[in-house]
């Protein structure tokens, strides 16, 4: 009976112990520069260097890998391809490709197939010194990138506040309060690569708009912490306004009530 005693205490100790060191609720975010999006292709450079030597592996498709690879990282970080551009994007190619099944049945010019046999006569052969010395430049200023980032941009959003603390300037907090959250995706590249968005803050009517944070990865899971902690904050303000109300109708029936 001792030792069962002894080993519930040690378990409740235990228990105190997480509790006391348990953060209240709380989700850390950081607002990246767009070289966080080149992650894929520093990533491809090391994976494929020691592909390139067996004998199975083909080096003209490793080329077109890394090639489409260059081209979405170059694309992410230099223009910003929305919902509706995304949309006459497609309906772009969808127009040229009926125009070129029309153009084989009608005229007999074989447009996409001109332009197929023109890629496959390139014959583009992957260089892994190539792929490994683009990995390792752009490594270096990457790890920057993320330690600079991790001390000069980041966000903490409480029950209570949102703290932006920047290195050298005076920390931003603005008070919880009634305020609406969203997320969005300006870029369709960024999200495929990251699942990233922004985060944009507005006062309770929804029509003044007080911060964003661009550029947060894994934006979907942070929204349901983000969310968890806005629900519970509204749960606590609406248990407490009823407190309040239960309070004020006892004290008027005390007052009421005849001496």
């Amino acid at each position: 009976m001792s030792l069962l005693a002894s080993g519930r205490n040690l378990l409740t100790g235990l228990k105190s112990l997480v509790v006391r060191r348990r953060k209240p609720d709380e989700v850390v975010l950081h607002s990246y520069p767009k070289l966080v999006f080149s992650w894929f292709l520093i990533g491809l450079g090391f994976l494929l260097f020691p592909l390139h030597k067996w004998e199975w592996v083909n080096p003209e498709a490793l080329a077109w890998i890394w090639g489409i690879a260059l081209v979405v990282t170059v694309l992410t970080i230099g223009v910003d391809v929305n919902r509706n551009a995304m949309f006459f994007w497609l309906a772009v190619v969808a127009a040229a490709w009926f125009l070129g099944l029309w153009l084989r049945d009608v005229k007999g010019v074989t447009l996409f197939g001109n332009l197929y046999r023109f890629f496959a006569d390139l014959d583009p052969q992957y260089s892994r010194g190539l792929g490994l010395l683009v990995s390792l430049v752009l490594s270096i200023p990457f790890v920057l990138m993320l330690a600079w980032t991790r001390v000069n941009d980041k966000w903490r959003i409480t029950r209570n506040e949102f703290e932006h603390y920047e290195f050298g300037k005076a920390d931003d907090s603005l008070a919880r309060g009634a305020k609406r959250v969203l997320s969005r995706y300006p870029d369709l590249f960024e999200l495929v690569l990251a699942l990233a968005g922004e985060i944009v803050v507005y006062d309770a009517t929804g029509s003044r708009e007080l911060r964003r944070i661009p550029h947060v990865l894994l934006l979907p899971l942070q929204m349901k912490k983000i969310n968890r902690i806005l629900e519970k904050t509204a749960v606590d303000a609406g248990i407490a306004e009823e407190e309040e109300e239960a309070a004020a109708a006892e004290a008027a029936r005390e007052e009421d009530r005849p001496l």
